[in-house]
């Protein structure tokens, strides 16, 4: 196996700094909650191109959603250490205060969860919880900001917006709700929208509507979307480039279409395979075997290997890196160059 390629990438080469919106270097999350402390995410490296949708991609539990909040800093300040560095233009936003946080937060950069009716207050009209976020960020009077809440209504395409504006979340449905929440995020023209599993609790006709509309946003309004999923159908779909991510650490980026086209890590080749497929006559999916280790105590080798196929003795002892596997794709895989090729 030839070991021309395999150093270690940092963030930096990537992708140039003059088209990055938003940039993480070794991004750790460290929960201290408990008898031992679990390490949800540790020395996650990637970069955001202005104008782009990046994805996250992995299944439940391996970090995605924890980075997301990480970025912004909506975990809880007690129990929880964060590293690293999120770099927004040139401010560290793990360096800000919570003060000068809360001026990035909704105005700069926003999040869309992935349960609408968690995060939307019940007994408050859908007119006051938009209003909120324009009281807060801009110095709009009363009556502009309710012309701005008809037009973000209207934006994210719900009809009647001066009606809807006076009821209250339970009297629309899931995907009216997450259109709601879309208007919120996007009150004051963020440049930078993180989209937590928007679509998880849809059907899938709603989900792809969901998925037109963050497209078009996009299109329109010229911002950056991070989009974190467990379902790589719909990363491809959407994202120009994917990080995936497993057991709290980034195991394979690349363009999405090189990467589902050419994966160079075991566990993406297996999320690959797990998708039901229309060119066999097989009824039954390939999952893979095994379950994630725990991140009390993670593996000190690649975190993969009991669940890998390709295995090799080395692999559980070697101190994983990003390797690059080919041009902009990059593996934490020792094995990257002798992986089978995938063809659809």
């Amino acid at each position: 196996m030839s070991q021309a390629n395999e150093r270690p990438i940092t963030i930096q080469e990537h992708v140039s700094s003059a088209e990055e919106i938003l940039r993480v270097n070794d991004l750790g999350v460290q929960f201290n909650t408990g008898p031992r402390p679990v390490r949800a995410v540790e020395g996650v490296s990637f970069s955001v191109r202005r104008g782009e949708i990046f994805g996250i991609v992995g299944e439940s539990g391996c970090g995605k959603s924890a980075t997301l909040r990480a970025l912004i800093g909506l975990l809880p300040e007690r129990g929880v250490q964060t590293t690293g560095q999120v770099w927004f233009g040139n401010r560290n936003l793990l360096d800000l205060g919570e003060r000068p946080m809360r001026q990035v937060r909704g105005a700069e950069i926003s999040m869309v969860f992935q349960d609408p009716m968690t995060y939307l207050n019940p007994v408050l009209r859908i007119r006051e919880q938009i209003e909120e976020t324009l009281k807060q960020h801009t110095s709009l009077g009363r009556a502009k900001r309710r012309a701005r809440a008809v037009e973000l209504m209207q934006l994210v395409g719900i009809a009647v917006p001066e009606r809807r504006l006076r009821e209250y979340p339970h009297q629309f449905s899931g995907g009216m709700r997450q259109r709601v929440l879309l208007a919120i995020a996007l009150a004051c023209s963020p440049t930078v929208l993180l989209a937590d599993e928007p679509t998880t609790a849809l059907d899938v006709t709603i989900q792809d509507q969901i998925l037109k509309l963050l497209k078009r946003l996009r299109d329109e309004l010229g911002m950056s979307i991070v989009l974190v999923s467990h379902d790589l159908g719909v990363i491809a779909q959407m994202c120009e480039r994917v990080a995936v991510m497993y057991a709290g650490q980034i195991v394979e980026t690349a363009p999405v279409r090189q990467l589902i086209r050419n994966p160079r890590h075991p566990y993406t080749i297996g999320l690959l395979n797990s998708l039901p497929r229309t060119d066999t006559n097989s009824r039954y999916l390939d999952p893979i075997p095994g379950a994630p280790p725990s991140l009390i105590d993670p593996p000190t080798g690649c975190r993969f290997a009991d669940r890998c196929p390709f295995v090799l003795e080395e692999c559980r002892t070697w101190q994983t890196s990003l390797l690059e596997a080919e041009n902009q794709q990059f593996s934490r895989c020792l094995r990257h160059e002798s992986l089978p090729r995938r063809h659809d």
